[in-house]
């Protein structure tokens, strides 16, 4: 289930992209930081992860600049997936890069920290199905959760 847009460059988000966009800006406006920008080549990147997670069964990241979601196949829209991560705003305290979190674990809201850098201006997303589970891979540029830098 490739999600990318467009033919190269930044060409306009197919309507799974838009939503995976609108999502991500939907948690930037709350914030009042510029929206993101699709991005396909971040999308072509996140879906060869997704596809080697999928075809492995397993779950964890390439690296910096990239959150992962994952639900059983068919249960969740790409709209509920990014929802789990901004659900993560609960447990965020505003400060700087790790001290970001009430619960003094910045992991627990490093996909919600991502999504809402201010820096960070592109965005590409990819799912691919598995093992039973859908599971979302988004790349961001510039990476966020960077240590010394303010969230917004």
């Amino acid at each position: 289930m490739p999600t990318q847009g467009g033919q190269g460059g930044q060409g306009a988000p197919n309507a799974q992209a838009q939503e995976l966009l609108d999502a991500h800006n939907h948690y930037r406006a709350e914030v009042g930081v510029p929206p993101l920008q699709w991005s396909d080549r971040l999308a072509a990147n996140a879906q060869q992860w997704a596809n080697h997670l999928a075809a492995t069964g397993t779950f964890e990241h390439s690296g910096a600049g990239e959150n992962l979601a994952q639900g059983s196949a068919g249960r969740f829209s790409v709209t509920q997936l990014v929802d789990m991560w901004g659900a993560e705003k609960q447990s965020f305290k505003y400060g700087t890069f790790p001290d970001v979190s009430t619960t003094e674990n910045w992991s627990d809201v490093g996909h919600y920290t991502q999504m809402v850098w201010r820096k960070t201006t592109e965005v590409g997303c990819s799912l691919a199905r598995g093992n039973g589970n859908d599971i979302l891979v988004c790349h961001y540029n510039p990476a966020g959760n960077v240590i010394g830098q303010g969230v917004f």
